[in-house]
């Protein structure tokens, strides 16, 4: 059934069935009107790659700036997350600072969904609803199945000669998020900490500052911004 959906979202663009519709028809079980995909790069850091709205998109690069919410938890322990209340405190101790800008957009419940190759946790396929409430078996069993189906889609991409999982990546989310790894860097050795620790103090300061973390490290990478050890 899910494989059939991808392919009729397919066939209404003459195109073979891809991630994108991966992700859309994961949202759609679940009964999401939004879905953002985050995958893990080298040393696990999860990174937003794709979103089929912009709140979801908004959703998904705070999870980047703030290093917590759905997909960071998923990348870390590789289960399944479902939150079906935002609001309820439960998750206000869970995400202290992602839960509330995800009730401001209007977000009611969460799902994320785990993206794995064996046991390597390579990211996840989060899933924005409107309402509270559990999802329900059968939607969550499909949406398993979407997810297990995105990397193997990824490949395929590559093998056909459609632009690559890389290319996609950089072309929807990621132009300068290799500016963080880079920035991470160069705070690490202005604190002499580790990089961990580096990229935390630059989340610190671009959630202090209201500010997105790419942008911090342009400013960090441009020496506009030096990260001094604190007296």
């Amino acid at each position: 059934m899910v494989w059939a959906k991808m392919r009729f979202l397919a066939s209404e663009t003459d195109s073979a069935v891809s991630v994108k519709h991966a992700c859309v028809v994961c949202g759609e079980v679940l009964e999401a009107t939004g879905v953002g995909l985050t995958l893990a790069a080298g040393g696990g850091l999860a990174e937003p790659v794709f979103a089929t709205d912009d709140r979801s998109r908004e959703l998904e690069d705070l999870q980047f700036t703030l290093g917590e919410g759905p997909a960071v938890e998923v990348v870390r322990g590789g289960m399944l997350v479902v939150v079906t209340d935002v609001t309820s405190s439960e998750a206000s101790l869970r995400w202290p600072m992602f839960a509330p800008e995800a009730i401001d957009r209007g977000v009611k419940s969460i799902i994320a969904v785990p993206i794995q190759a064996g046991a390597i946790k390579l990211g996840a396929v989060d899933c924005y609803r409107e309402f509270a409430g559990f999802p329900s078996s059968e939607g969550q069993a499909q949406a398993l199945v979407c997810a297990e189906a995105v990397i193997p889609l990824a490949i395929a991409e590559v093998d056909v000669g459609r632009p690559g999982l890389a290319e996609w990546i950089d072309r929807e989310f990621t132009d300068h998020h290799d500016r963080v790894h880079q920035a991470a860097g160069m705070v690490s050795v202005q604190l002499d900490i580790g990089l961990a620790d580096a990229l935390a103090r630059m989340r610190a300061y671009a959630y202090a500052h209201g500010r997105k973390l790419d942008e911090v490290a342009e400013d960090v990478v441009r020496r506009r911004v030096k990260f001094r050890p604190e007296s």
